[in-house]
C-alpha cells in the first residue's frame, strides 16, 4: 500500500513539473488570436481586408480566452478605440462612443495610475463626451487626468539614477550580481522616464481639451476653469499649460469685446473677469498673465464685469445704453442717412428717364 501511495506520489509529482514545460510549448492562443485581428484592424492594414467588425470579433474571442495583463490592456485600448472611430465602416454603421467610453473606463479601473495609457484613456472620453456634446462630463474627465502627481515618479526616477551612479562608481570592482542589477537600473531609468514624458505629454493635452471643451460653452467659462487648473497646480508645468490658454483666451476676448464705435467705451486699465467659484483677478504683464486668488479693494474699482448669456442691464450707466437691445445711436444715424441717400438717387434716375423720352 504503501508502495503504491509513493508511486502515485512520484507520478503527481513529474506531472507537476512536465505540466509548464508543455504548456510553454504550445502555441499562445490569445497571441494568435490578437495577430489574426490586426489583419483586420485599419490600425494595422489598410487593405480591402479592413473591417471593424472582423476585428472586434477577433479581439472579444481573444479577452475571453485568459490573455496576461499586457494582452487584455492592447485588446480593450483597440476595442475602444474601434468602436469610438468612424473610420471604415460598413454601410448604416455608426461608431458606438457609449461603448468606447465603457472600455476606456475599464482601462481606468483596472491599471495603476502610472501606466500611460490610462491618460490616454481620459482623454479619449472627454473626446467622446465632447462629440456627445455632454461638456460638463468632457471637462471633468480632462481634469481627472491631472490628478496623478507626476512628481512622485519623477522622485521614485531621480533616486533610481542616484542609486545607479553610485554602483557604476565601482568599476572593476562591481560583482556579476551588482552587475545586473545595474543593468536592471538602467533599464527602469528608461522604462521610468518614457512614462513620466507621455504621462505629462497627456496631462498637457488634457489642459488644451478643457481650454477647448469650456470654451465651446462660454470663453469666461473657461478663463474660470483654467484659473481654478493654475491655482491648483501653481508652480507645475500644468500650470503654465493653464497660463497659456488663459492669455490666450483673455486675448481673443479682448480684441472681441473691443468697440467699434464710442457706443461702448471700455474704461482703461480694466480687465475682463470670469464668472467662476473662486474669487481670481487677471492681468496683463510683459511676463504672461498675472492670477490672483485674493482680489484688493483697489483692483475692483476699475473693473469692468461681462456677465455671460444675461440680457440684463448693465450697472454702469455711463458706457452703455439704457437699453441692451436698442441698437447704438450712430448706427441709426447712418441708417437714415443712406436710406434718404437712396431715395434722392431714385428720383434723380426717374428724372433722367422722363427726360430722355420726352425727347
Amino acid at each position: 500500500m504503501n508502495s503504491a501511495f509513493k508511486t502515485l506520489l512520484i507520478l503527481f509529482t513529474v506531472l507537476l513539473l512536465v505540466t509548464p514545460t508543455l504548456k510553454a510549448g504550445e502555441p499562445d492562443r490569445v497571441a494568435e488570436l490578437i495577430e489574426q485581428a490586426h489583419k483586420h484592424d485599419n490600425m494595422y492594414t489598410l487593405g480591402p481586408e479592413a473591417s471593424q467588425q472582423k476585428a472586434l470579433s477577433l479581439y472579444r474571442s481573444a479577452l475571453a480566452d485568459d490573455p496576461d495583463k499586457k494582452q487584455r490592456l492592447h485588446i480593450l485600448y483597440r476595442m475602444a478605440q474601434l468602436n469610438g472611430s468612424a473610420y471604415q465602416l460598413e454601410k448604416g454603421e455608426k461608431p458606438d462612443f457609449q461603448k468606447a467610453i465603457q472600455l476606456y473606463k475599464e482601462i481606468i479601473n483596472s491599471y495603476p495610475p502610472d501606466e500611460p495609457l490610462v491618460y490616454k484613456a481620459m482623454s479619449s472620453i472627454s473626446s467622446h463626451y465632447t462629440t456627445l456634446k455632454e461638456f460638463e462630463k468632457a471637462i471633468e474627465w480632462s481634469k481627472k487626468a491631472l490628478e496623478y502627481d507626476t512628481s512622485k515618479l519623477a522622485r521614485q526616477l531621480e533616486a533610481i539614477e542616484k542609486l545607479s551612479e553610485t554602483v557604476e562608481q565601482h568599476g572593476d570592482s562591481m560583482t556579476e550580481r551588482e552587475r545586473h542589477l545595474s543593468a536592471e537600473q538602467i533599464e527602469q531609468v528608461h522604462s521610468l522616464r518614457k512614462a513620466l514624458d507621455k504621462i505629462r505629454s497627456y496631462q498637457e493635452i488634457a489642459v488644451d481639451q478643457v481650454a477647448y471643451t469650456a470654451g465651446v460653452i462660454d470663453p469666461t467659462v473657461a478663463i474660470g476653469e483654467l484659473g481654478n487648473i493654475a491655482q491648483k497646480y501653481a508652480g507645475t508645468f500644468i500650470a503654465d499649460r493653464a497660463a497659456v490658454h488663459i492669455r490666450e483666451t483673455t486675448a481673443r476676448m479682448t480684441e472681441y469685446m473691443e468697440p467699434s464705435n464710442e457706443e461702448f467705451p471700455i474704461p482703461p486699465g480694466s480687465t475682463l473677469h470670469a464668472n467662476i467659484s473662486t474669487p481670481i483677478a487677471l492681468s496683463q504683464t510683459n511676463k504672461g498673465v498675472l492670477i490672483q486668488s485674493d482680489i484688493l479693494p483697489e483692483v475692483t474699482e476699475n473693473r469692468h464685469f461681462i456677465e455671460p448669456n444675461t440680457t440684463e442691464i448693465p450697472q454702469n450707466e455711463k458706457y452703455v445704453s439704457m437699453n441692451p437691445r436698442a441698437p447704438p445711436g450712430n448706427y441709426l444715424l447712418k441708417c437714415i442717412i443712406g436710406a434718404a441717400g437712396l431715395i434722392i438717387f431714385s428720383l434723380v434716375v426717374i428724372i433722367i428717364i422722363k427726360k430722355g423720352n420726352f425727347f
